[in-house]
């Protein structure tokens, strides 16, 4: 009898995450982005995350508009509505939120503690399969804003959260991507 092993946000995530104060400047950020090598910053204060600043914040908010780096606060530049992901939920169900989300990074944080950090980066070399999901973001984002014209959902590809078959066209019902057949017996169950 062969046992599926689910892979997890924690399987994949990074735990050494680089962390930083909002009331440092974004001249602190940059500095400390290019001694670690990493392209955010998790925001956090009183030891609870609150945001994340990223090198794009950066370059758009503070080097586009001619701002002195050290005259302005982390707090003026970094998106505060921190999007998080529990370390115990699947990675493909991380992938997928991401991508709708389209994002690159989600804070791993469990009962208020930051965990760690997942990357696109993180994804792609725990599992190469799930990098389709996230490549097809930008594919299908283009097709959305076409769609959205004439009100049509476009098709989402994948493996099916319910059987576990690859499909082409995948809906959204009740928070889980699944296919024709099982959203027709999910759909079933409601009535």
């Amino acid at each position: 009898m062969e046992m599926e092993t689910k892979v997890t946000v924690n399987d994949a995530m990074t735990s050494n995450v680089v962390t930083v104060s909002s009331e440092n400047s974004a001249a602190d950020a940059a500095y400390l982005m290019s001694q670690n090598e990493v392209g955010c910053l998790i925001v956090k204060n009183n030891n609870e995350p609150e945001g994340i600043v990223t090198e794009t914040d950066i370059i758009n908010k503070v080097v586009a508009h001619d701002i002195k780096a050290s005259e302005i606060s982390i707090d003026a530049i970094m998106t505060k509505n921190l999007i998080k992901i529990d370390p115990g939920r699947e990675l493909n169900e991380a992938a997928r939120f991401m991508s709708k989300m389209n994002i690159r990074r989600l804070a791993v944080v469990k009962d208020g503690v930051l965990k760690g950090i997942l990357t696109a980066k993180d994804i792609m070399a725990v599992s190469p399969e799930l990098t389709e999901i996230l490549v097809e973001n930008a594919r299908m984002e283009n097709q959305k804003n076409q769609m959205d014209h004439e009100n049509i959902n476009p098709p989402v590809p994948g493996v099916c959260e319910a059987c576990g078959n690859f499909m082409d066209d995948l809906d959204e019902i009740d928070g889980k991507f699944v296919c024709e057949d099982c959203k027709e017996d999910l759909e079933g169950d409601l009535i």
